[in-house]
């Protein structure tokens, strides 16, 4: 295992907590208290600077940015959908985060394995709940925006999807729901 590159690991994923709690989800505040905890107990500052922080941050802002200038165009509904994309692409990377977490967590044995396992079972299912019902949200106000029947809430949301074949099975439901 490398060390220095879970470290990274563990301080982007601190940074996507960190840019989730500004834009959208309170839970994030508590999966931001996972990470600093996790960080804490690899003996990590979690104030530290890395680059990789860095880019996160910027692309978290970005996003900020991006729906912020859909807002100012003056089509609500297009702003909608601009925010949506832009929560799905953030939990996109916050879910692979806990992803990457899982698969270190796996491999890790001792302390160190139980500290990564502790953590991914605190977060795990809110996280795969998170992505699969934002991108089904997104999906559905799209095919709205194009004048096609769509499903509010979507099937994921309605379904309490919280597993990848659980979206997928809800996704393929939709058809039923309209």
């Amino acid at each position: 295992m490398k060390n220095e590159q879970l470290h990274q690991l563990l301080y982007e994923a601190l940074e996507t907590e960190m840019g989730g709690v500004q834009v959208y989800l309170e839970q994030t505040q508590n999966h931001e208290q996972v990470v600093r905890e996790l960080l804490g107990k690899f003996s990590l500052d979690p104030e530290a600077e890395t680059p990789g922080r860095k880019v996160v941050r910027h692309i978290g802002e970005s996003l900020v940015g991006a729906m912020e200038m859909a807002l100012k165009s003056g089509k609500p509904q297009a702003a909608q959908i601009v925010a949506a994309e832009c929560v799905v692409l953030a939990e996109t990377k916050d879910h692979l985060n806990w992803e990457l977490i899982g698969q270190v967590a796996a491999k890790t044995k001792g302390e160190d394995g139980k500290a990564l396992k502790e953590a991914l079972e605190q977060v795990e299912e809110e996280e795969d709940e998170h992505l699969y019902h934002t991108t089904g949200w997104t999906r559905e106000l799209w095919i709205e925006s194009l004048g096609l029947p769509a499903v509010i809430p979507p099937p994921e949301e309605e379904k309490d999807v919280k597993t990848a074949i659980g979206a997928a099975r809800a996704k393929q439901s939709r058809a039923e729901m309209l």
